[in-house]
């Protein structure tokens, strides 16, 4: 198994940690969208709902100090060429087929 570093949020006075499930809920986190309007080259033109909600406010459990959180993410995408059935593609074999016409 691939060791992964443990994403956590910090209480800015006393260190106490938390993860980010136990401060951000993912229904606000993410959002609600419906209704999205996309012009004709795909680009978002409208959507009814809010999109992502990045900051929450939390109480520490141990210090009780209030704290606002900010989060910063990023999205990338590339082709998964795997599974990309839109080009012609080349599959090259090291083994021989021969036919049999005897």
């Amino acid at each position: 198994m691939k060791y992964q570093k443990l994403k956590t949020i910090k209480c800015p006075k006393c260190d106490t940690e938390y993860l980010p499930a136990e401060i951000f809920y993912p229904k606000h986190f993410f959002g609600r969208v419906s209704d999205i309007t996309k012009d004709y080259s795909g680009k978002i033109i409208s959507f009814n709902g809010e999109s992502l909600n990045l900051s929450e406010t939390y109480i520490c459990d141990k210090c009780g100090t209030a704290m606002k959180v900010f989060a910063r993410i990023s999205f990338d995408s590339v082709i998964d060429n795997a599974r990309d059935f839109n080009n012609d593609y080349v599959t090259k074999s090291e083994k021989k087929l021969e036919l049999f016409e005897g």
